[in-house]
């Protein structure tokens, strides 16, 4: 066992991590679970990791998919709903 030091910020992040982890997990995860399961993620899917966070492509300020002060009422839905909605898949 060891210690890691978080700055308030990555400790917000690491937090809703974990609150994620543990919906898909149906189970609370401590911190050290937490981020073993995060370093598990990030070895067996590198490509999905950007070189920095500034290589992160953000969205165009002009982008009206991105344009938060449109919201949208869907009702109940699932992943296939989005899809098919958002992007025409079916």
């Amino acid at each position: 066992m060891t210690t890691i030091r978080l700055t308030p910020r990555q400790k917000s992040k690491l937090s809703k991590a974990s609150l994620i982890l543990a919906s898909l997990r149906g189970r609370r995860l401590s911190q050290g679970d937490a981020v073993e399961a995060l370093a598990e993620f990030a070895l067996r899917n590198r490509g999905l990791l950007p070189e920095s966070a500034d290589d992160i492509e953000r969205p165009r300020d002009d982008d009206p998919f991105f344009d938060r002060s449109l919201t949208f009422d869907f009702g109940p839905t699932d992943e296939r709903t989005h899809d098919r909605l958002l992007y025409g898949r079916k």
